[in-house]
């Protein structure tokens, strides 16, 4: 027999409040992600249950939480198969390849995306993304890209984030939009510089943050408090200052070292 392997656990809470011109607006946003593998299967196959939107872009927390459950299974080596529904009424199936590997270069760590999915509700479509990390000292420079496109949308929407921290300990993360939330860095503090925009013509969307993230005594329960203002051609750029506030609890090691280089 097989030893069964530990399943990853992750669970955050995060309110964001934006002070808006007509008000305060407030977004909750919940994040859920959880995998079990099977013992005794030569090809392991994993069930997961998460709230990771399926194209694992850095969700706005204005965006619904979406709970999928569903099957991994690893076709190769760095290439992933999901099968699985999404709870609504009815069910909505969905599917995707998935492609992502890191590579270590010196002082750079280099993480490359690439995917396919569907789901029954919308349509197919593709992600791909690209994140560049340089470590110094614990010191971490990070520019991550982000792309994907739907059919039913027709339109390339894309994300860019440049970030700067001070990193004494990364979460592993099993999704992409981690590394352009900096939702990976455990303990720590950073800048954090967002642009986004809902197709190539231009960007609809501007954000600077700064972040702190630490550990409680527990050690397996972070807090995080993130000061931040954003300009938004929704709101006619003004510049609308906010805050976000959450938890994050972390079962079975998924927290480790940061880089000294």
């Amino acid at each position: 027999l097989l030893p069964v392997p530990a399943a990853p656990f992750r669970i955050g809470v995060t309110g964001e409040f934006i002070d808006r011109r007509d008000g305060l607006d407030f977004q909750p946003d919940l994040d859920f992600d959880v995998q079990l593998r099977l013992p005794n299967i030569e090809q392991r196959l994993r069930i997961f249950i998460t709230s990771v939107d399926l194209d694992e872009s850095p969700r706005d927390a204005s965006e619904d939480t979406e709970l999928r459950a569903g099957l991994r299974y690893e076709l190769r080596r760095y290439v992933n198969f999901d099968i699985g529904v999404k709870a609504e009424a009815p069910p909505v199936a969905f599917m995707s390849v998935r492609w992502a590997r890191e590579y270590h270069l010196g002082r750079w760590d280099f993480y490359p995306l690439a995917k396919l999915f569907a789901e029954t509700d919308e349509s197919i479509g593709y992600a791909a993304a690209t994140t560049f990390d340089h470590w110094s000292g614990g010191r971490l420079l990070r520019s991550s890209s982000f792309v994907k496109w739907r059919q039913d949308r027709d339109e390339m929407e894309w994300t860019q984030t440049l970030i700067h921290a001070r990193a004494r300990q990364i979460i592993v993360p099993d999704r992409y939009g981690s590394y352009l939330r900096a939702s990976d860095i455990g303990h720590g503090w950073g800048l954090r510089l967002l642009a986004s925009g809902e197709n190539m013509h231009g960007a609809s969307r501007y954000e600077a943050s700064l972040f702190f993230k630490r550990p409680t005594t527990s050690r397996w329960l972070y807090w995080v408090v993130e000061p931040l203002v954003t300009w938004e051609r929704e709101y006619a750029w003004r510049a609308d200052p906010g805050i976000r506030i959450g938890l994050d609890a972390l079962f079975w090691d998924l927290a480790r070292n940061g880089k000294h280089r």
